[in-house]
């Protein structure tokens, strides 16, 4: 099951793309011990060869939020602020570097002990002293059980197409209906369990992917949750994620925001929109699917620079812009506005409810109204030559 595979392991830019250089470039700052609090992630790591443990907020991209917490013969501990209980990802550093996440995630209600395995062995990690994440992983083991059977016939089908025996519309219709399944059984779980368990779902429909069936399931479903837990953390996130998602449309405004330019000035995006059209390329040094449909737009910008149009980059950045400056060396991109959100200090990416799978690109006339969401190079060459005199 492609299409769906991503809510159980973690779908981001930088998985298949993610070099062991631009991994290299992570500063890694362990804490472990530095503020003593009393709710405490503890455990074992089993196996592997990894000296620390990449702990991030699930499933919040890692790449902008992460804490390092060092693997002391074969022990780590990690103390967190006590408060509302929320759902952490917790990836062996091995894994981490390679791209290859499958994170085992746990809720922090109480102190939880985990035995940790790398990834490629994580049905065998246990936990001990966190009963909701015993349910989510219950309620995660018992879908994806319901739906084994399926999901082996159409990984059966994918092959075949790789193979040339199979056309590949039939696996993807396949495909696509076991999506749908999963969904459904995903919905019918969170509206019978108005549990912390079931708004992490919520949140991981959002975050984690692009399908515009799981995003109306949960703005169908945030409502009551968000009554339901009106001061935790996840119903300003969510909120924030929707409004975003659904202001992302054309014939709407866009969202003005603020970024920094390289030098670490604020600036407001507004300042910076070109006469007739702007396109808007949200991504970062760290995401592969961005960078390549950055370079699509190269021959456009050449052919529209000098009649109204522009391109601004617009980056997600940890500990730093030395990647995005390496980056952009590398590539010589022609145009020259570049803006970063640092440590999402802006929360721009979650202003326009962009998920962890690509960035986004965004084009908008010289008053900010959205013409296309992430347009193609042709479209942005067919949107600016006039259609219904748009820029004339």
């Amino acid at each position: 099951m492609k299409k769906f595979i991503l809510l159980t392991i973690v779908g981001l830019c930088s998985a298949p793309w993610l070099s062991s250089a631009s991994a290299q470039t992570i500063k890694k700052t362990p804490i472990l011990g530095a503020i003593q609090e009393n709710v405490m992630i503890s455990g074992e790591l089993i196996g592997g060869k990894s000296n620390h443990i990449i702990v991030s907020k699930a499933h919040e991209h890692p790449y902008s939020h992460q804490i390092v917490v060092p693997v002391i013969d074969g022990k780590f501990q990690l103390a967190l602020p006590a408060g509302d209980s929320e759902a952490y990802m917790l990836n062996p550093e091995e894994n981490f570097d390679a791209g290859f996440l499958r994170p085992f995630v746990v809720f922090v209600d109480e102190n939880v002990y985990v035995t940790l395995h790398p990834s490629e062995r994580y049905l065998e990690n246990t936990t001990l002293g966190s009963p909701l994440t015993d349910e989510y992983h219950r309620a995660k083991a018992d879908i994806e059980q319901r739906l084994s059977k399926r999901s082996f016939e159409v990984d059966s089908l994918w092959k075949l197409v790789e193979a040339g025996k199979v056309m590949e519309e039939e696996a993807a219709k396949k495909d696509s209906a076991l999506g749908a399944d999963y969904l459904t059984l995903q919905e019918a779980y969170i509206r019978e369990h108005p549990t912390l368990v079931s708004y992490q779902l919520i949140k991981e429909l959002l975050i984690t992917n692009e399908d515009e069936h799981a995003n109306q399931i949960a703005k169908q479903h945030y409502p009551a949750f968000a009554a339901l837990f009106p001061n935790h953390p996840y119903t300003a996130t969510i909120g924030n994620h929707l409004n975003g998602k659904f202001q992302l449309e054309q014939g709407k405004q866009y969202i003005s925001f603020l970024a920094e330019d390289l030098d670490g000035n604020p600036v407001l995006a507004d300042t910076l929109l070109a006469p007739k059209a702007t396109l808007l390329n949200f991504w970062a040094s760290w995401c592969g699917p961005c960078i390549h449909k950055a370079r699509t737009m190269v021959p456009v910008y050449e052919a529209f620079k000098d009649k109204g149009f522009d391109i601004i980059n617009v980056a997600r950045e940890i500990r730093g812009t030395e990647s995005l400056k390496a980056l952009l060396e590398r590539e010589q991109l022609p145009w020259s506005t570049n803006l970063v959100d640092p440590n999402s200090k802006y929360g721009v990416w979650t202003k326009y409810g962009i998920t962890n799978l690509g960035g986004a690109m965004v084009l908008v006339d010289g008053t900010g109204n959205i013409l296309a969401v992430n347009p193609t190079a042709d479209e942005v060459k067919e949107l600016f030559c006039g259609i219904g005199n748009r820029f004339n």
